[in-house]
């Protein structure tokens, strides 16, 4: 078993005009799994543009509190729920995935086709 390499599972949105990454934590792994039924769950809801649950991902993916982690509503609903759809499902993903981005190539190869052998 690989650990994730630092920073190989971050994703980066664009949030109310600014830059920001989401990083994967353990901490936002188990809170979204708790407060949303399982981590897949949380990728129904937001493919379904819960509101709820994609500012909660965003929130605890830049892991802010406080003033900052208030302020993440507005700013969702600023930057509109259909450009941060893709990237908050893809950070679950990276979440069940233990902190490590999912590959297209589940066996850890070269990513060649083995039908095209």
């Amino acid at each position: 078993m690989t650990k994730a390499k630092i920073g190989a599972g971050n994703v980066a949105i664009v949030l109310d005009g600014e830059d920001v990454v989401l990083r994967p934590n353990l901490k936002a792994a188990q809170t979204i799994s708790r407060q949303k039924g399982g981590i897949m769950a949380a990728v129904d809801a937001v493919g379904k543009f819960d509101f709820d649950t994609i500012a909660a991902v965003i929130t605890l993916g830049l892991g802010v509190e406080g003033k900052e982690a208030r302020d993440i509503p507005e700013k969702v609903y600023s930057t509109g729920m259909a450009d941060l759809v893709a990237p908050v499902i893809n950070y679950l993903s990276i979440l069940a995935n233990g902190g490590r981005p999912v590959s297209d190539d589940a066996d850890g190869g070269d990513n060649e086709n083995p039908q095209s052998r």
